[in-house]
């Protein structure tokens, strides 16, 4: 059995800092959402004695990262995490994960209120191993927990310039833009609100343009346009030092089956590569403000979705593997939860 420790951080930069040299896909959730929350704390005014809200637990296996998990106080879900040197499928690495679990389960029961556990998100096998020994916890106390069925499963995958395929003549019939100013936000708030259409809690249009209008001044929305008319749009974020995700692609339905969403996709995909675009001559490089990226990360659950990603160099079949390193393009990735048994309240 192998020898696990666990570590606690105190502030998300110590976090960030000590995981620099997993930051792939694999950790791009996490991360990405770590330093878009210090980003977000750092522009708002801030007393000197609050300290950042945060829960931030790593497991290591000697001087490897094991696992890890983190939440703040902008973010609802526990996330766990992964390297992409651990392979849930081999059984050291198994084992090894149901006994970091464990100690997480431990570490985690002693620092916060129990009942503040509910749902998890991160690789399908380390997501089951922390809830089923949260729940054998929780069992010590009297507390029965029921494990709920998974509200989400994907594929989170990540493209490299290697992996990128040849452009279809229908990308040149779509405009793909960066987003600017506050016309565009008028014009993509509409996309905005259909897109969240489908969340637990109605997003208001006042919402909507104001996350549209946060996204655009931040740089991170990109427009379709075919014609005069707006097609889609896609939002990046998670941004660390060698990744960024692409976090939502909306196309207009009267827009769909077009090569809309293909042609957003394999613009953004290029742009964040450091690649020339289909309107650029060749070999001339726009350097993104957020500086040129190793791999560009999606999360996808649907088929047709996948099959469009696919066609853009993602790394989503079966037995997808990175051309540089190696390692699986893509993990199972789930959500899943737990709640009190009606014996326990």
């Amino acid at each position: 059995m192998s020898i696990l420790r666990v570590v606690q951080f105190n502030n998300p930069l110590d976090f960030i800092e000590a995981t620099q040299q997993y930051d792939d896909c694999f950790l791009n959730f996490t991360r990405g959402f770590l330093l878009d929350y210090i980003e977000n704390i750092r522009a708002r005014p801030q007393s000197d004695s609050e300290k950042p809200d945060v829960v931030l637990l790593a497991i290591y296996r000697e001087n490897e990262l094991l696992m890890s998990l983190t939440r703040h106080a902008k973010d609802r879900l526990w996330a766990v995490a992964t390297p992409s040197h651990v392979d849930a499928s081999c059984p050291k690495d198994s084992t090894d994960l149901r006994q970091g679990a464990r100690l997480l389960v431990q570490s985690l029961f002693n620092m916060i209120n129990p009942c503040l556990v509910d749902d998890v998100k991160g690789p399908e096998d380390a997501v089951n191993a922390f809830i089923e020994a949260w729940v054998a916890k929780m069992q010590t106390i009297g507390v029965r927990l029921t494990i709920l069925e998974p509200l989400y499963r994907s594929r989170v995958c990540y493209a490299t310039r290697k992996t990128l395929l040849p452009s279809l003549a229908t990308s040149s019939q779509h405009q793909v833009l960066l987003a600017s100013g506050p016309e565009d936000v008028v014009r993509l708030t509409p996309l905005c609100l259909a897109f969240l259409s489908d969340v637990p809690r109605p997003v208001t249009p006042k919402e909507a343009c104001h996350s549209m209008q946060k996204a655009v001044e931040a740089g991170r929305a990109w427009i379709c346009c075919s014609g005069e008319a707006v097609a889609g749009y896609i939002m990046v974020g998670r941004i660390t030092p060698r990744t960024i995700a692409i976090r939502s692609v909306f196309v207009s339905p009267e827009h769909r089956c077009k090569g809309v969403a293909e042609a957003m996709v394999r613009t953004v995909t290029r742009y964040y590569l450091g690649l020339s675009l289909p309107e650029q001559e060749p070999n001339t490089i726009i350097v993104p403000r957020e500086g040129i990226k190793e791999e560009v990360c999606l999360n996808v659950s649907d088929a047709v979705a996948m099959r469009v990603y696919q066609r853009c160099g993602f790394m989503l079949d079966n037995d997808a593997r990175d051309p540089d390193t190696g390692r699986m393009g893509w993990y199972r990735s789930i959500w899943r939860g737990v709640k009190m048994s009606t014996a326990s309240k």
